[in-house]
């Protein structure tokens, strides 16, 4: 507080400072020293008084201190009255004391009173008034929007089910109306005491609220990694799944379809490779975690968002099992004040993707066939070839005849292709959806249902799927303070399909040879048919039925409102499945008047397989947050719990007494018959931190405390800390002159710490209680003891004691950039990401201890990486209608690197110090050996396959000799050394198999009703290798027993020297580091793609029509998925089907749909 008293007119004005003490004290009441005044007698002589200014841009005491040097008056004021006041500018002549301070102070929200020879200068006092109002879109009343005083948020509420709002506020108050997916709206209020506002559709991102652990924040708040894409991203698009509709939305953000099976999952994998030992990301659908194939099963149409926390900093709330990252699904609420219908309903139909194309002419594929084995035996001998050759001739000539060598056998010239025998050309899918919900200031629900049909691709057999959904959703609010809510949801699925569908009948189709044919001229099957259409069709089925409930129970509770919250959550599911399965022999014969034979074995069998889960979450938690002028805190602290338990049973009866009654009740061969129980356990204690001043500098920190059943009691808990900041630069002073062009610049760093609690068995199977040793019963060893075959346990496996987590560290950087008026958003983000305590073997111990060495956490990995989003939305006008348009283009690339791993010979079999993941070691080929010259020149025994004796002829791929000399170089010897880092003989790195630069282009625009979308996604580059399996590829290359593809003959002949392959020649790639299934640069393939993954058009009747019909809304629209693709490949497979050929083909989906909400 300061006093300013006046001197003689040429001395300096002084400047009384009062201690602090007395500060207090003469701030008690102004307006007492007012009254004592007038109690006195004391009148205002000091108004009579006049003076002479003329200042420019001075601050308001330079004001202060020029009157008190003209006069005897004494200012008296709170010196932090004068702070961060703008500079003013005042002119007078002879005007009067209240004349000069009214225009000083003016807007500056002070008053003063002149007492005496005194003038006391004081803050105006508040008077609050209340507002009212309704908030709404284009559409109707917008229920939840956030109704705040700027710079004070305390002062807030939440518009009712209607839109409505009440809020006491200061005079002069700017309101602002916050409501995800909407622009934020700031409006003055002056002297309205009621506002009627819309809002519009937000064209920034950073308006966005976005899912974060156990809560949301404004995009523009965050300091983590984290993306998030809205229901509009997904939905009208024919999916199956969620999975399968999120690949290429978020950079980073990895799916994969290991194949086209409708009831199959896809996997997951955020930012690139996680652990040597495997992991994936947790999955939580509002709040409680799910697995793959759980959430496959649910309905894609419910949800609202989807949330990726990409950085340790973001996903350390949730511990132990986000350490490769967190994916959060919310599903919809209510958000109409009426009853509001949906209903969705499309067909579709599915054809299979690419198949290799093959070759059918007989005697063309009888002569590859025969060159292919030569001179290993003598396949399809000339007697056998001359019908194909009459054949070719006249293709009126019956496909079956007497075999020419062997008159009691059928000889086949069919032209099959068994792809196209095995699998249809369309199969339909139908869609059903509806939902109902409506929001009221007390409460809101939410009822949704599915049906979803699909039938497979399978042409014999048919699989089929049924999958239904129902979910209710509401939140009541029992007193103004205490909301209680309940979300469950009913899942049922029933997958049916051949028993004899599996891995090796996908393997059989592709390679079963094109002469034969389905059925003999007698009408019964043959082997070829038997043993893939027949088994489909008459082999036995498999059905699938898995059920699940879950049921979560919330409640939140005000404890001061806006400030204080408590809530939690109790969860429940149960899921019930059961598996029904049989099996018979399909019968076949040969020749004529051959014996029947039979496919599928002999032995009709029945099996049944139960597993039952119970599920059991806990969370509970509480979060303060406040405003305190320029800064704002935040604090939540909770605990949460799980509990998951799995029971199977397992029972197969063989010898059936009928094939046509399965069940495992009547039969007469051996029983087997399995129980196992699986269960773990889960407690964690968490946090978070917020702060932030005028939302220009932002700091966070996220942590947990978790113990979990995995680890023994010394290692089974662990703290998981991270902190995070953020810089919003184009809040700064300084960044104003660039205000125009950029409108939101923020930098971001985060750094933090998780664990990885899953560890695999050998078939990458979680184990519940790794750090115990268990022993596996078998009772199918070859003894018979007295008549029976006994059980027999194996030695227990040795654990190490000192088993604990994976320690997985994040480092991450980032940068947040919005410019051209909104219409261009930008996120960047660059991470090291380093995962210490790898499990691996130990090493290898003496044989005699019986058992195999236990695992240690030993191994060190680091991945650095990338991934960047660019997003444009803009309009403009098309003939006299706007026309809105968005283009998003997604960016990433991650590289891992092995830092520590006990491999003391630098073996490059296996994982060693500084290999890159990834890395595919192989020759540099040279061409083929052209004559007999060369190949006597060059020794290729080493890596020659032993089913050619380790044979190499004229037309065999040559490879580039580089090493082995004394001087280093060529020693006319093609080896492979020691297969060590120190000798590695003329291997060398030619590429890499992961993925690299994965993208994805996303397009889309409406104009008067119409919309289109485009959507693209591929992968930039990867290195591919096909191994010997891969007969797709190889064709007669790997047996001469599988088909002839059409790149097969592109092949080297004494004509065609620059042929793609070399000389047919069977087995050449069937063994792994064996000729042809040595990798080399000749073969390996570029498997970088793009795909047109969706293409869909619709058409929204008008509103003032469906008004009149008495709807809402009318959407109609076709959609394709999976429409086509470019890849580097040298075969017709698909891009993303490079893992193995026993897979269901991948599917193309054309569908068409019909929205109507009512």
């Amino acid at each position: 507080m300061n006093f300013f008293s006046p001197m003689k007119r040429q001395e300096k004005t002084r400047e009384f400072r009062v201690p602090p003490a007395f500060k207090t004290l003469c701030m008690i009441k102004l307006s007492t020293l007012s009254l004592l005044s007038l109690a006195l007698g004391a009148h205002a002589s000091g108004t009579a008084q006049t003076v002479n200014l003329s200042l420019k841009k001075v601050k308001v005491e330079k004001v202060l201190q020029e009157i008190s040097k003209q006069t005897d008056l004494r200012f008296f004021y709170d010196e932090k009255l004068l702070n961060n006041l703008q500079p003013i500018s005042v002119d007078a002549n002879h005007a009067s004391i209240s004349q000069v301070l009214s225009k000083a102070l003016k807007g500056q929200n002070l008053s003063f009173q002149i007492l005496n020879n005194t003038i006391v200068i004081s803050e105006k006092q508040r008077t609050d008034i209340e507002i009212t109002g309704t908030v709404r879109d284009a559409q109707s009343a917008l229920a939840g929007v956030t109704v705040s005083v700027e710079g004070n948020s305390a002062l807030s509420t939440k518009t009712d089910a209607n839109g409505h709002f009440s809020l006491r506020i200061p005079e002069k108050a700017v309101l602002t109306f916050q409501y995800m997916g909407y622009t934020t709206e700031r409006i003055p209020v002056g002297n309205q005491r009621t506002l009627n506002v819309t809002l519009q559709t937000s064209t920034s991102q950073l308006d966005e609220v976005v899912v974060v652990g156990y809560g949301t924040q404004r995009k523009i708040n965050l300091t983590g990694a984290v993306d998030q894409i809205s229901a509009k991203e997904i939905e009208n698009r024919p999916v199956t799944n969620l999975g399968a509709a999120l690949q290429g939305l978020i950079p980073n953000l990895n799916i994969t379809n290991a194949s086209g099976n409708p009831s199959q999952s896809a996997k997951f994998n955020i930012r690139g490779i996680t652990s040597i030992n495997g992991g994936e990301p947790l999955i939580l659908v509002d709040n409680i975690p799910v697995t793959g194939d759980e959430l496959a099963r649910l309905n894609p149409n419910d949800f609202e968002n989807v949330s990726v926390l990409k950085d340790a900093a973001s996903a350390a709330i949730y511990g132990a099992r986000g350490a490769f990252g967190v994916v959060l699904v919310t599903t919809k609420s209510a958000k109409s004040e009426k009853l509001q219908v949906n209903v969705g309903m499309s067909t579709q139909w599915r054809t299979t993707g690419k198949l290799p194309e093959i070759v059918t002419d007989p005697l063309t594929v009888m002569q590859y066939k025969h060159d292919a084995a030569y001179p290993l035996y003598d396949l399809y001998p000339d007697a056998v070839r001359e019908y194909a050759k009459k054949l070719q001739q006249d293709p009126s000539l019956p496909n079956t005849i007497l075999d020419p060598t062997n008159p009691e056998k059928w000889a086949y010239y069919g032209q099959t292709d068994w792809m196209k025998e095995a699998y249809k050309k369309l199969a339909p899918t139908n869609t059903l959806n509806l939902s109902l919900g409506k929001r009221t200031d007390k409460l809101s629900y939410l009822f949704s249902g599915e049906y979803y049909k699909l039938d497979g691709a399978l042409k014999y057999g048919n699989d089929k799927l049924n999958r239904y959904n129902v979910r209710n959703k509401m939140d009541m609010q029992v007193t103004p303070w205490l909301n209680f809510g309940n979300n469950t949801i009913l899942t049922s699925r029933q997958y049916e399909a051949p028993v004899f569908m599996s891995g090796d009948f996908f393997w059989n189709v592709n390679r079963t040879p094109s002469l034969d044919v389905p059925k003999n001229p007698d009408g019964s099957w043959t082997q070829s048919g038997a043993s893939l259409l027949g088994l489909l069709q008459e082999g036995g089925r498999r059905k699938e039925n898995i059920n699940e409930f879950q049921t979560t129970f919330n409640a939140k509770a005000d404890l001061i409102k806006n400030i204080w919250t408590a809530n939690a959550d109790v969860t429940f599911r149960r899921s019930f499945g059961v598996i029904d399965g049989y099996n018979r022999p399909v019968q076949y014969k040969t020749g004529p008047n051959a014996t029947p034979q039979y496919a599928g074995g002999t032995v009709p069998s029945a099996y049944k397989q139960q597993e039952n889960t119970r599920y059991d979450v806990i969370n509970v938690y509480t979060q303060y947050t406040q405003q305190f002028n320029d800064h704002h805190v935040s604090a939540l602290v909770g605990y949460n719990q799980e509990y998951r338990n799995t029971e199977k049973n397992y029972a197969l009866k063989n010898g059936l007494y009928s094939a046509d009654i399965p069940s495992i009740g009547l039969g007469s061969g051996a029983t087997t018959v399995t129980h196992s129980i699986d269960d773990y356990a889960l407690q964690g204690i968490f946090y978070r931190l917020n702060y932030d001043y005028k939302g220009r500098y932002l700091i966070e920190s996220n942590g947990r405390l978790d113990g979990s059943s995995r680890f023994p009691k010394g290692d089974r808990w662990g703290f998981f800390p991270s902190v995070s900041a953020g810089w919003v630069l184009s809040e700064e002073q300084f960044f104003s002159p660039l205000k125009s062009a950029i409108n939101f610049l923020k930098l971001r760093g985060s750094y933090g710490q998780l664990g990885n609690q899953t560890v695999y068995d050998n078939n990458m199977n979680p184990l519940s209680y790794p750090y115990l040793p268990s022993m596996a019963v078998d009772n199918g060893i070859p003894r018979v003891i007295e008549g029976n075959r006994p059980i027999s346990l194996n030695p227990p496996l040795v654990v190490a004691k000192s088993l604990t987590w994976e320690r997985i560290s994040t480092i991450n950087g980032g940068i947040d950039l919005t410019v051209l008026n909104n219409r261009l958003n930008t996120t960047f983000d660059i991470y090291k990401r380093t995962n210490e305590g790898m499990l691996i073997p130990g090493r290898t111990l003496p044989g005699a201890f019986g058992a195999d060495a236990p695992n240690f956490n030993a191994a060190d990995m680091k991945t650095n990486g990338w991934d960047l989003r660019i997003s444009w939305k803009d309009k403009f006008d098309l003939a006299g209608s706007p026309f809105h348009y968005n283009a998003t283009f997604t960016l990433a690339n991650s590289k891992a690197t092995i830092t520590k791993f006990d491999n003391p010979t630098g073996d490059i079999r296996q994982h060693y110090a500084g290999q890159r993941i990834g890395e595919i070691w192989g020759l540099q080929a040279d061409g083929f050996f052209q004559n007999e010259d060369e190949l006597a020149k060059l020794n290729q025994t080493d890596v020659g396959t032993d089913d050619q004796q380790y044979k190499f002829y004229v037309g065999d791929i040559k490879f580039k000799d580089i090493a082995g000399g004394p001087d280093g170089g060529p020693d006319g010897k093609i080896t492979k050394g020691k297969q060590t880092l120190a000798d590695h003989g003329d291997l060398k790195i030619l590429g890499n198999s992961e993925v690299q630069y994965p993208y994805s282009f996303d397009l889309s625009g409406s104009w008067k009703g119409f919309d289109l979308r485009v959507f693209l996604q591929g992968v930039g580059k990867r290195d591919w290798y096909p191994p010997g399996s891969q007969i797709y590829f190889w064709g007669v290359y790997a047996q001469p027993w599988t088909n002839v593809t059409k790149q097969n003959l592109d092949h080297w002949t004494p004509d065609n020297r620059d042929g793609y392959f070399p000389r047919i020649k069977s087995y050449s790639a069937e063994d792994t580091g064996e000729e042809l299934g040595m990798p080399n640069t000749r073969y390996l393939q570029n498997a970088a793609y793009l795909r047109v993954k969706n293409i869909t058009f619709g058409y929204s009747l008008s509103q003032n029509f469906t008004k009149r019909i008495g709807l809402q809304a009318v959407r109609f629209y076709v959609s394709g998925e999976n429409l086509f693709e470019r890849s580097g490949l040298k075969v017709s497979i698909d891009p993303e089907a490079l893992g193995s050929t026993r897979v269901y083909p991948f599917q193309r989906t054309y569908a068409f749909g019909l929205n109507v909400k009512f």
